[in-house]
């Protein structure tokens, strides 16, 4: 399959809304990426959160997404894989737009996003981090545009909240120009390593315990993200982490000895 070639099942989707009524501008896209071939926790998009919970990492995420101001639409890029046919479903049964692409080419599934749901920005995201926050989703669109980045990262924020968002033009530029797989697979260092081409921004916003570990990687990771979801329900923020922290300061060690791999 063409790396920009959409599945059978997806749905011609109108240049305008169906009631003519023009779309916003600039247009911006949150595009989840999700895949169920996890090496280190197999499966986990389609865990239950919290444990024994009737939503899933996954839907929690594009959930997430939904309720940023700033986001006029979410949609997953998944693979075309029949792996993956269950994220695809559950997506389009919680009323989210789909796309499915090459597994290994998640640059080419994000750049076949922008163009096929006609996103001026889009705001990247990843299935593994069921804590994002929308405040933070909306702080990073709206430094985003008020510079007229091409490539906007927030730093600072505890792991699995931290926000990028990237142009459509800055996208399919490092879709044509990069060719090592490293980059095809993770979306965004090409824009990184090339900042005499690209319109940079580093948005800090520095927080207490942004040592904090709040991504889905392993087995302990899942056990303080269930731990959180069971005592703060499904639409805590970033404050709320830290209050119950502060409270019960050993819940960090659950999970703090997890090694990141960096993309």
């Amino acid at each position: 399959m063409a790396e920009s070639e959409l599945t059978p099942d997806q749905p011609p989707f109108p240049a305008e809304r169906p009631d003519a009524t023009p779309r916003p501008r600039p247009y911006i896209g949150a595009v989840v990426q999700a895949r169920m071939g996890s090496t280190r926790l197999p499966g986990k998009a389609l865990l239950p959160l919290p444990l024994g919970g009737a939503t899933t990492v996954f839907e929690h995420v594009l959930r997430r997404a939904a309720r940023a101001g700033t986001v006029h639409e979410v949609i997953a890029a998944l693979p075309d894989t029949n792996a993956d046919m269950e994220l695809a479903r559950l997506a389009t049964a919680a009323g989210f737009g789909t796309l499915r692409g090459s597994e290994a080419d998640v640059l080419g599934r994000f750049q076949a996003a922008a163009a096929r749901f006609g996103y001026d920005h889009i705001v990247r995201l990843t299935a593994d981090n069921p804590a994002l926050d929308p405040v933070f989703i909306d702080a990073a669109v709206r430094a985003h545009l008020a510079a007229a980045a091409d490539y906007t990262l927030t730093t600072g924020l505890p792991l699995g909240m931290n926000i990028e968002v990237i142009s459509r033009t800055a996208l399919e530029s490092a879709h044509h120009a990069a060719t090592a797989p490293f980059d095809r697979e993770h979306v965004t260092p090409y824009l990184r390593a090339h900042p005499t081409e690209f319109r940079l921004l580093t948005l800090p916003l520095a927080v207490p315990a942004a040592a904090l570990r709040l991504t889905l990687d392993y087995p302990t990771d899942y056990a303080l993200l269930s731990a959180l979801y069971s005592a703060l329900g499904p639409d805590f923020g970033l404050a709320d982490v830290l209050g119950v922290v502060a409270h019960y300061p050993w819940l960090v060690t659950l999970n703090a000895a997890n090694e990141q791999v960096s993309a």
